[in-house]
């Protein structure tokens, strides 16, 4: 490649790279103006909003990692106050695991329901998903289950509950409903300067959960598994 062959090329990436932070800026500067007017909410509003039954014929406890951890912890409450509106109810906890049960995390989550309530009776272990589309595929493969007759609370987090029971109406089940069983948080005085200390981080660590979910859902959707 002569001298004028190696100037143009330089010359072209140098325009990608500018192409590429430019655009970075811009997004960036439109992450940080959402965070700044709150607008993050409308978001979290679409993806947590499903329809809710309170008599459901199971209980699906989808996984947040291993416990202790607050996220799945929240789960396994929301699961139990569930449970005791309607003690009829069978969980289904899924969540991979390897044996002996005994000392793996579904076994931790079936204690943690135990120990808030939930008759062990109550509770089934499904073992094998690794993900929301295997959750959705292999509670259905149980043998407790009728996909078409029965009805199904699928409790999970606000920002993965649309995906969640697209993934379980993407498999043929025909009742699904869900609840994050979180309501607003009450508006708290933390004095001086607390939305530039905890407002606006709080706001762009939810705008990342929001990106995550929006690109999973696009993929499931191109994939056939929603």
């Amino acid at each position: 490649m002569n001298r004028y062959g190696r100037r143009k090329q330089g010359i072209k990436i140098i325009t990608t790279l500018r192409k590429v932070i430019m655009t970075t800026g811009v997004l960036s500067l439109l992450v940080i103006g959402i965070a700044f007017t709150g607008n993050e909410r409308i978001a979290v509003k679409w993806l947590s909003s499903v329809d809710y039954k309170s008599d459901c014929d199971f209980i699906v406890l989808l996984p947040a990692g291993p416990i202790p951890n607050p996220t799945m912890l929240t789960r396994i409450v929301v699961a139990s106050r569930e449970f005791k509106k309607n003690p009829q109810a069978k969980i289904i906890i899924s969540l991979v695991a390897d044996p002996p049960l005994e000392s793996s995390s579904i076994w931790e989550i079936r204690d943690e329901l135990i120990l808030r309530g939930v008759v062990k009776e109550n509770i089934f272990l499904e073992i094998k998903a690794r993900n929301t589309a295997e959750h959705a595929k292999y509670v259905k493969e149980t043998r407790l289950i009728d996909p078409i007759k029965h009805s199904f609370l699928i409790v999970t987090s606000p920002l993965h509950m649309r995906r969640s029971v697209m993934a379980f109406k993407a498999v043929g089940f025909s009742h699904i409903y869900g609840t994050t069983g979180l309501k607003a948080p009450p508006k708290e005085n933390l004095g001086w300067g607390q939305f530039f200390r905890y407002d606006i981080w709080n706001a762009l660590h939810t705008e990342i959960g929001i990106m995550r979910e929006i690109v999973a859902i696009i993929y499931y959707k191109v994939t056939g598994k929603a």
